[in-house]
């Protein structure tokens, strides 16, 4: 259990199992960048040297109080990546300030009742503070008044949409407590992230995440709100060529690119499909929950995608469109 000052003891994820139980996410090493070829090197440099990878808007970065964020670093040390850098939200800001990145979209989650107003609260006044922070709240669809807790981080709190976990919140998109929640955001004239794909997944999640989460549970949400804005992580990963033809069909439907371009993974969409999409990619990290540097997914995108007009949309006007910064 980890004492949060102004909240109720919490303790990540409630569904976990034992280490000894659950498939670890991801490699025990991290791999080199493999898009490293002479001239995906050369694009980079040319690129960086022009300003081009200047003021990026990442669109997927966890602010958390700290003992939330001992919780993550614990479970993450047991059951998936080891986080690579490790501090409060401050030193978070700070640190991709460093990296040249001061415009973010600061997510969280809550996994247990009673979660959520508290995180809103802190998030919302961490933003009023940090004017470059876009903020996301959160909500546990179906806990004890979901709908004034939504209501209240949009309204009170000032926060700009709300953030959902299905594999964290044991929920899949098209569940009726989430579509309650997703209807709100409608109502509220807000964006929704959900990260509805299927992976990175592991057992220590207590579900299957794989029988959870699907596009096609995500294309049923989209026709049944069609006035829904919607933020899928990950691009869906790893069902990426059915995301990406989701937004053929679904005008309010956008991807971020948060460690799916990274090559962490063994899996990753095509670039070339990436940049044929540009115009409703994000760039985003889910720094600082990474066992890498925070810039690699901004070298990956800066060597693999090929036109600077996409790549421009990617970094900095998809964010500034939908967030309004």
């Amino acid at each position: 259990m980890v004492p949060v000052p102004g909240a109720p003891a919490v303790e990540l994820f409630a569904g976990a199992i034992p280490p000894c139980c659950a498939a670890r996410i991801g490699p025990a090493a991290v791999p080199p960048l493999g898009t490293s070829s002479p001239e995906a090197l050369e694009r980079e440099a040319i690129r960086r040297t022009a300003g081009l990878l200047d003021d990026p808007f990442d669109a997927h970065v966890h602010l958390f109080p700290e003992g939330f964020y001992q919780a993550l670093w614990r479970w993450f040390d047991a059951h998936a990546w080891s986080i690579q850098f490790r501090g409060d939200a401050e030193a978070v800001l700070s640190h991709l300030a460093g990296h040249g990145t001061r415009r973010l979209l600061a997510l969280v989650f809550a996994h247990r009742p009673g979660a959520a107003a508290f995180l809103n609260r802190w998030l919302g006044e961490l933003a009023r503070a940090c004017p470059d922070v876009v903020a996301v709240g959160t909500v546990l669809p179906g806990e004890p008044d979901a709908l004034a807790i939504t209501r209240e981080a949009i309204d009170r709190h000032g926060l700009r949409g709300i953030k959902l976990h299905c594999h964290v919140q044991q929920v899949a998109i098209d569940d009726p407590r989430v579509m309650e929640v997703l209807t709100a955001c409608v109502d509220l004239d807000v964006p929704a992230v959900v990260h509805a794909g299927r992976e990175p997944s592991s057992t220590a999640y207590g579900v299957d995440t794989r029988a959870l989460c699907s596009a096609g549970r995500t294309r049923r949400v989209l026709e049944a709100l069609p006035r829904l804005r919607l933020v899928v992580p990950h691009i869906g990963a790893d069902e990426f060529d059915a995301y990406l033809d989701l937004l053929r069909d679904h005008p309010g439907l956008w991807l971020d690119t948060a460690m799916s371009c990274a090559e962490y993974f063994p899996d990753r969409p095509a670039f070339a499909a990436i940049e044929s999409h540009a115009d409703r990619i994000l760039y985003g990290t889910d720094f600082p929950i990474l066992p890498y540097e925070a810039d690699r997914e901004l070298r990956a995108l800066a060597r693999g995608i090929e036109s600077d007009r996409a790549l421009g949309l990617i970094l900095r006007d998809n964010a500034g469109q939908l967030w309004g910064r």
